[in-house]
């Protein structure tokens, strides 16, 4: 399973599940400093994809 937000900023994070929240609160801690949200917080913003639109890692 997949997971996608796509910030205000209109970055989009895309991640498989194990990654997801992870990878958004990366992105605010670089891009937003002093913006924390739960992971609860971010869940509920997020939409459920397939893990085809997640871009493979090197």
């Amino acid at each position: 399973m997949a997971y996608q937000l796509i910030c205000p900023c209109g970055q989009n994070i895309t991640s498989l599940s194990d990654r997801f929240v992870d990878d958004v609160q990366a992105h605010l801690a670089e891009q937003h400093p002093g913006r924390n949200y739960s992971a609860d917080d971010i869940m509920s913003m997020a939409m459920e994809v397939s893990d085809k639109l997640v871009k493979p890692t090197s």
